[in-house]
């Protein structure tokens, strides 16, 4: 009996996913540029994500866990499972009891990839399976600090609502403009102010999605131009 533990190109293929010839292509590819062949298989568009997905958690039996709503690890494990080689192998450390380590990865078939961290960190690996845009959402949210469309946005909505608190007017500033008399000199001198602030509002709010990469500042103006058209 051939216990030999099938690859995810085979499981593709039997589940229907893919024939000989686009495995053949994503083969070639990776020896030639290298990568994961579940990555260059949907970069191909031969497959998707999610049917990557589906094929091995019904042939592995192994559910797929949600990175959204994950915590960071604890320090030990970030040291341990340093930026770099989370990226290197597209996984994402999960948690770490004695010298068992269990991570979060998109083929949990590629035992080649799984001894070569096991060998790199003197650890036993336990995978876990996980889309690989949520590992890598993960990898960009907890050791870079960046947000990317798609994981938690609580925090992120959170600051955002401190720092527009901060520059918005106050209910009395408000209500002081509201009850402004109508004469064209005292209009003249508020409403500047009022567009000043309106202004510190908007560049606040701007800043802060840039800076948490919901969008960049080359497709904003894009945006903006082509509102203008």
């Amino acid at each position: 009996m051939n216990n030999r533990k099938k690859k995810l190109g085979e499981m593709l293929i039997e589940a229907g996913l893919l024939d000989d010839a686009q495995l053949k292509s994503a083969l070639s590819y990776q020896n030639e540029w290298g990568g994961r062949i579940g990555s260059i298989v949907i970069k191909k568009g031969f497959a998707t994500e999610h049917d990557l997905l589906s094929v091995m958690e019904k042939q592995l039996g192994l559910p797929c866990i949600s990175l959204e709503n994950i915590e960071k690890p604890a320090d030990e494990i970030m040291k341990l499972v340093r930026v770099d080689v989370a990226k290197k192998f597209g996984i994402f450390p999960v948690s770490l009891e004695g010298k068992n380590l269990t991570i979060a990865i998109s083929d949990p078939t590629d035992l080649k990839t799984l001894d070569d961290i096991g060998f790199m960190l003197n650890v036993r690996i336990k995978p876990i399976l996980a889309l690989e845009s949520d590992i890598n959402r993960a990898i960009g949210l907890h050791y870079e600090g960046n947000f990317s469309p798609g994981s938690s946005f609580r925090i992120d909505r959170e600051k955002l609502a401190e720092k527009i608190s901060r520059t918005m007017p106050s209910e009395m500033e408000i209500e002081q403009l509201r009850h402004v008399p109508d004469h064209s000199e005292v209009d003249a001198n508020k409403a500047p102010k009022q567009e000043a602030s309106q202004k510190i509002v908007i560049e606040s709010i701007v800043d802060l999605l840039i800076e948490k990469g919901i969008f960049t500042k080359a497709e904003l103006i894009n945006r903006i131009r082509s509102k203008k058209q």
